[in-house]
């Protein structure tokens, strides 16, 4: 049995029906891990389990249900690390519904845009908002959307590499890139963009390939240095591809700020919007809950997004070109931010109360609504829930 059909089984088991899923020998970490009958145990069961906790608090909704359906097959669908956003979803719910205390908890939220409370997305001309989750909070509406963690050099480089892959015939090779982070992440993003339409980048690494070149340095338009490694495969061996990258807490925050804004479709401009992250060490190996590195990147990068960037004049169309005449500038956008929340998905190892570890941070210069510590004191009410480990609203810190 491959991995797509023993992860057909597994869903249909507990939504107790039939569900469509991919006809095909491609597998990704999570539905292999699912796959391995000896290994991976610990987060089998706590995936399996995860899929039961949410269909148990929702089956009653059966739109909700189709939408969990969908969620959960886009996971087999996916390529690469790209499992990681429907799966992230699921952590985030499989978090929320424990709380006695959230009410009216529903997912999804999708639509059109004059149907809905207003939004950014309304603002520059979409048709459509597509929100994940909202809940109740002290009879306040807290709307949220949820995203997976993921390194940002892998989603930058992820574009080049696709049509890297569709250029040359050779698919026995691993590409990385070594310390991307020297410069911030709206400057490298528009120089990527220039790559792609350019294609120099793409015919040099081709290059590389058909000569079997192992390390190839790229100079971008803004002068700053690329720096990629391949790796190639060998018969009977397993292909291993090592890369290097600089770990500090407060660096990979000033990495990470721009990199929140990529979300500003998603805010809405009077009811409290979160974004929440969640982090895998299967899809973000720069997280790793030692000496308290999460809980100072998180802080660090929390203050940077709420402080720093809403005293930033800058037009958001300098650095989102489909923003250009919108009359947005990057404070206008941190400011509809009410708060970021990160999960530690510990699922690979661990169970119980040690199964997640969330970390919420409110923002004081939110403008759509200003959410306070004690408002999400209510969620340490519920005595068999995993408190946060960190509630914070920054009040005494806002400079």
């Amino acid at each position: 049995m491959n991995a797509a059909q023993n992860y057909k089984m597994i869903v249909e088991n507990i939504f107790q029906q039939p569900v469509d899923m991919p006809d095909t020998n491609d597998s990704n970490n999570c539905i292999g891990a699912l796959n391995r009958s000896n290994n991976f145990i610990v987060f089998k069961n706590n995936f399996i389990e995860r899929l039961k906790r949410i269909y148990r608090f929702f089956k009653a909704d059966r739109e909700t249900v189709q939408n969990l359906i969908n969620t959960v097959r886009a996971i087999a669908f996916a390529k690469g690390y790209k499992w990681s956003g429907p799966y992230s979803e699921l952590v985030a719910l499989d978090f929320l519904i424990q709380y006695e205390n959230l009410m009216n908890i529903r997912y999804v939220h999708k639509g059109d845009v004059n149907n809905f409370e207003n939004s950014v997305a309304k603002k520059i001309g979409q048709k459509e908002i597509d929100l994940d989750i909202s809940f109740d909070l002290h009879f306040i509406k807290i709307f949220m959307d949820v995203k997976s963690l993921i390194p940002t050099h892998l989603e930058l480089v992820d574009n080049i590499l696709e049509k890297l892959e569709r250029k040359t015939t050779d698919k026995g090779f691993l590409i990385g890139i070594d310390d991307l982070f020297d410069v911030d992440y709206l400057q490298t993003k528009k120089d990527y963009i220039y790559e792609l339409r350019a294609g120099t980048l793409i015919e040099e690494l081709k290059k590389c390939i058909e000569n079997k070149i192992t390390f190839y340095e790229h100079t971008l338009q803004s002068g700053e240095k690329a720096k990629f490694r391949i790796a190639y495969a060998k018969p009977g061996s397993n292909t291993v591809l090592s890369t290097t990258r600089s770990m500090d807490p407060y660096r990979l925050a000033i990495d990470y700020k721009y990199k929140v804004l990529d979300y500003y479709n998603k805010l809405l401009t009077y009811k409290p919007s979160f974004i929440l992250f969640v982090s895998n060490p299967w899809f973000n190996t720069e997280m790793r809950d030692f000496s308290g590195f999460n809980e100072t990147f998180y802080r660090a990068l929390s203050r940077r997004v709420f402080i720093e960037l809403s005293k930033m004049k800058d037009d958001m169309g300098i650095y989102y070109p489909e923003l250009k005449y919108k009359g947005l500038k990057i404070c206008d956008i941190c400011c509809l931010i009410s708060g970021l929340i990160f999960i530690d998905d510990n699922s690979v190892l661990k169970t119980g109360k040690e199964l997640y570890k969330a970390y919420i941070y409110t923002n004081p210069n939110a403008k759509n609504r200003y959410l306070r510590k004690n408002d999400f004191d209510i969620l340490n009410w519920t005595p068999s829930a995993q408190q946060p480990a960190i509630i914070e609203d920054f009040i005494y810190d806002n400079y």
